[in-house]
């Protein structure tokens, strides 16, 4: 039971910036604790993409991924864990899965008020790709697709190399990708120190979609995904969005 408490190593604490213009932040309720989201609004009728971040990295960090998001009219909704920030409550691999749920729907009804029903899809990055992973199998019918970023393959290594040794492997990847069939996105970056790219390749093997993309983004490390590809990474996500929502070159300009 210690080693559940570990992960809170891994979760910031700093506080947050403020959100820029056209953000706002959200503290997600939770029994027993919250957890911190920022919120881009595109218009109404946008695709909406939840983004799970990874671990260490605090939920201020995507302001500028978040301003290429509204140029292509999508909705953005970064999350963060429970905890983080500051915010009451310990994030454990037994509560972060289900806070993800209690976030999906409390955050849906959050855009739903302001106006912005769009489908909505999820993005997750390392230790949130393994969070988007899950929540996507447990929901297919309310998500459209699903990006990840470097995602996590085999659990119990990926756990190892942050000091959080254990013998159960909380993610069970490979078992939950043969069940997503949905559409599914995955960046990988070339020069990953910890996942190879026959590894990443065996995610697509398993999975059970048909629309199934690997992006090899060479000369990249695992850390500068999104760092060095910005605008591009975010017109890639934009683009399958606005197709599978039927919506083709849509671009609206923010300044």
């Amino acid at each position: 039971m210690e080693r559940q408490t570990n992960l809170m190593d891994l979760i910031p604490q700093e506080p947050l910036s403020p959100p820029p213009t056209g953000a706002e932040d959200v503290e997600v309720p939770l029994q027993g604790g919250k957890l911190p989201a920022r919120l881009f609004l595109a218009s109404s009728a946008a695709p909406i993409l939840f983004f799970f971040i990874a671990e260490k990295e605090p939920v201020d960090k995507y302001n500028k991924l978040g301003q290429y998001f509204l140029g292509h009219d999508i909705s953005f909704g970064v999350i963060g864990y429970r905890g983080a920030h500051g915010l009451p409550g310990e994030a454990s691999f037994e509560n972060i899965f289900s806070d993800a749920k209690e976030a999906f729907f409390f955050l849906r009804d959050k855009f739903a008020e302001k106006g912005r029903k769009g489908p909505v899809s999820l993005l997750g990055r390392s230790l949130g790709a393994g969070v988007a992973l899950s929540l996507a199998v447990e929901l297919p019918h309310e998500v459209t697709a699903l990006i990840l970023d470097s995602p996590v393959v085999d659990g119990i290594s990926w756990l190892a190399h942050r000091g959080l040794n254990t013998d159960k492997d909380p993610f069970e990847i490979i078992e939950k990708f043969k069940k997503w069939r949905k559409p599914l996105l995955v960046f990988q970056a070339q020069k990953d120190e910890e996942v190879s790219l026959p590894e990443a390749e065996k995610v697509l093997i398993f999975t059970a979609a048909r629309n199934k993309r690997l992006l090899i983004m060479p000369g990249f490390k695992r850390e500068e995904t999104i760092e060095k590809g910005g605008p591009l990474y975010a017109e890639t996500i934009a683009e399958l969005l606005n197709r599978l929502a039927s919506r083709f070159g849509r671009r609206k300009t923010h300044h």
